[in-house]
């Protein structure tokens, strides 16, 4: 079923791809089938015993596949990519009107992006955690660049772009150092690992996650991110795409969690954005920018709670990434209603929504209610599993991780109660409103419902977080979300924090403040601007159009990379020749290239460096290998005749050079030759494991069919590096052909 959910995703974004333009806005409505079946098919996942898998083999000689596995944490992502994605589809046919234009290409991308999300969270292979984690970069970066147009647009989707696909490529160094300490590229197969590589590749693997689920300092690319339409800020940047470091970093967990770099870098990573994108949050007047900045504080808290490294905190991680993915992706929708019916977010230019937007103003309640920790929502139980957690520890660390959680609660509260206040509180004048969309209301309305059943019926949602947190830490199958906890000390603590949160959300109101000047965006945007005019002024002065430097410069790097091998060679391995007929050859060779590298005129050198390409082939003769000498002798009748055409645009004779410069040509031309020979000498003097002769022999008679092992292998075993070479053969061949058709007089008209 994996294969054909997938299937199902490529088949409609081709369709998409082919008919969208067509389509416009009711391609949407088909984007959103894919992920709706998806969604049912995960709902009779729930409570499934054994996980549902998929392998689709890619190179399996190098151990490459791309698999699939759907076990309890995969269903939790998949119930909000697909679940919350079919909402989001259909809120985007209500934002966009029927005048829009450039809908087409933008479901096409959106349907992209979920298909590659889906990918991602199910991966079982690394590779293709990988491939698919790159899917979602190149995607993003198309959907938050859908107004390209707008020069500020470009440069936010750059800067997303750049700085996730750059965590893309740390993750890649992560994985295969990783696969290299646990000997098995399989995640479900990895055990715990130790040392210095698995400090390593915590490292790598936190940085990537940080990247990916804009923790500080890699969160300047979200903020930006909001120039994107708000169905992506939506779907993206609050259910999915920043979810994919912090399930990351839920996947690596159990292989790393003894590592002592691991949880510290989560914790320094988690508690900084939390708290620093809390204070984001309480500085912005732009509602979507209030959003984005509690995600980058919100995707902090769940780092953190993952790093800490208990079960009953890696419970309340996953509660808090299910929770906040209903109520932070109703708000985004709410938000976007009232930009299009308002035609502004600045919360310092709304007033009185909440008499003309009722519904609205209900979802945002809820939702934000469930985000601030607030009975009977959902965000409740959760945020209550969180303080239990941190209380629990000791020493100094229950002193720091809980301060610090209890003080990101608070926070939160207080930027929520502002939003609140800010969007829908009253003011002079009521903000004028256009009609409402029943399409956008809809979808927000009914995850505002979702955030309140979730707590009325609570135990509905344990048997879909509670095996979430087993595939993490497998101690955690003894916690359960509560609806009423009791008088607890974690509930006396959420109280604190929810009446200090409302007084400082509701004087940070009163204050007011200015937009702050986006000092970090700027300073990234520099710094690509100026890496790329470096590149450029660079590129101007190696890449200068001169072929005798270029070849100089090749030279003298073989030379220098040829160097260390000379300590490996052994003096035993090394024996002057089979046949003396090959030191013949090998003069004859020798001398033909001093010839040719004396040579003033370029017909001589041509025929110089043709007599050097004979001498190998009789050198293959005399090996016995008559096929490869005949390939050898096509190749360079080919290249010779090529030359002599070529030449004919030519002056007769190579332009003058100095005596100095003649020399340093030599001298390299002889320490280039003197690294291959010492490159190879000492290759072979520290050989890797025994050629497979006798494989290679069976082979060619049994599968191939032939006695010519060399055939065999050049017709089957590597056909597509044969076919290469061919393809460039004819290339080859072509050019000829145009440079001789060229070379004809031309008659006269």
């Amino acid at each position: 079923m994996i294969g054909l959910l997938l299937a199902l995703h490529l088949a409609t974004c081709g369709l998409l791809a082919a008919t969208g333009r067509e389509l416009g806005r009711h391609g949407l409505l088909v984007a959103a089938l894919p992920p709706s079946i998806t969604t049912a098919w995960a709902l009779t996942r729930i409570g499934a015993d054994e996980p549902a898998t998929a392998t689709l083999g890619w190179v399996p000689g190098l151990d490459l596949e791309l698999a699939f596995r759907v076990d309890g944490l995969a269903l939790v992502m998949t119930l909000l990519v697909s679940g919350i994605g079919a909402l989001v589809f259909l809120y985007a046919w209500g934002y966009f009107g029927s005048s829009a234009v450039g809908v087409g290409p933008f479901a096409t991308a959106l349907i992209a992006f979920s298909t590659a999300m889906l990918g991602l969270v199910w991966s079982d292979s690394v590779w293709s955690l990988f491939v698919f984690w790159e899917l979602t970069s190149i995607t993003s970066f198309l959907l938050i660049g859908h107004k390209h147009a707008d020069a500020e647009v470009r440069a936010a989707a750059r800067r997303a772009l750049l700085i996730t696909a750059a965590g893309g490529l740390v993750l890649l160094a992560g994985l295969v150092v990783l696969v290299d300490e646990t000997g098995v590229s399989r995640l479900g197969e990895m055990g715990p690992i130790s040392g210095g590589g698995a400090a390593l590749v915590s490292i790598l693997l936190m940085v990537a996650a940080a990247t990916k689920s804009a923790q500080v300092p890699f969160h300047v690319w979200l903020p930006g991110a909001m120039a994107a339409p708000t169905p992506v800020s939506a779907y993206l940047h609050s259910a999915t795409m920043v979810k994919a470091g912090v399930l990351l970093v839920a996947v690596g967990s159990p292989i790393l969690a003894d590592v002592a770099v691991w949880t510290s870098l989560g914790l320094i990573f988690g508690f900084g954005s939390m708290l620093w994108g809390a204070v984001g949050a309480l500085r912005h007047r732009d509602a979507k920018l209030i959003l984005a900045w509690g995600t980058i504080s919100q995707l902090g808290l769940m780092i953190a709670l993952l790093s800490i490294g208990s079960a009953k905190a890696t419970f309340a991680a996953v509660s808090i990434l299910f929770a906040h993915a209903l109520f932070k992706a109703a708000l985004f929708m709410v938000v976007g209603e009232v930009d299009v019916r308002t035609g502004t977010r600045d919360i310092g230019e709304l007033s009185g929504l909440w008499r003309t937007m009722p519904l609205a103003f209900g979802v945002a309640v809820v939702s934000a209610a469930s985000m601030a920790g607030i009975p009977p929502l959902l965000g409740f139980p959760a945020k209550e599993a969180a303080i239990e957690a941190v209380l629990g520890l000791t020493g100094a660390e229950a002193w720091l991780v809980g301060g610090g959680v209890v003080l990101g609660s608070i926070l939160t509260v207080a930027y929520t109660a502002r939003f609140v206040l800010g969007v829908f509180g009253p003011g002079p004048e009521p903000t004028p409103v256009h009609p409402p969309r029943p399409a956008m209301t809809a979808p927000s309305a009914l995850l505002a419902m979702l955030s309140l059943a979730g707590f009325v019926a609570i135990g509905a949602v344990n048997p879909i977080v509670g095996p979430a947190s087993v595939r993490i830490d497998p101690q955690a199958e003894v916690y359960d979300l509560l609806r009423w906890p009791g008088v607890t000390t974690a509930f006396l603590v959420s109280l604190a924090v929810v009446g200090s949160g409302l007084a400082a959300g509701l004087a940070a109101h009163r204050l007011g403040s200015g937009a702050p000047d986006p000092i970090g965006a700027r300073s990234v945007d520099a710094l690509i601007d100026g890496v790329v005019v470096g590149a450029r002024r660079l590129t101007g002065r190696v890449q200068h159009g001169s072929l005798p430097v270029y070849m100089a410069t090749m030279g003298a790097t073989v030379a220098v990379v040829a160097a260390p091998f000379a300590w490996s060679i052994d003096g035993a391995d090394i024996y002057r020749w089979d046949s003396p007929a090959q030191a013949v050859l090998a003069g004859l060779m020798l001398a033909a290239a001093a010839v040719a590298a004396v040579l003033t005129t370029r017909l001589g050198a041509a025929l110089g460096l043709g007599a050097v390409g004979i001498g190998v082939a009789g050198l293959f003769v005399i090996q016995g290998a008559p096929d490869l000498a005949l390939t050898q002798l096509l190749v360079e009748t080919v290249v010779v005749v090529g030359f002599v055409i070529g030449l004919g645009h030519l002056t007769r004779r190579f332009p003058a050079v100095g005596q100095q410069w003649q020399a340093v040509r030599l001298v390299v031309a002889a320490a280039a030759a003197i690294g291959v020979a010492v490159a190879l000498a000492g290759s072979g003097s520290s050989p890797v494991g025994q050629p497979p002769l006798e494989a290679l022999t069976t082979q060619a008679v049994e599968d191939g069919g032939g006695n010519n092992i060399v055939n065999v292998i050049l017709t089957d075993t590597r056909g597509l590096d044969t076919l290469g070479e061919i393809v460039v053969l004819v290339v080859v061949a072509i050019g000829v052909l145009a440079l001789a058709a060229s070379a004809r007089p031309r008659e006269a008209s």
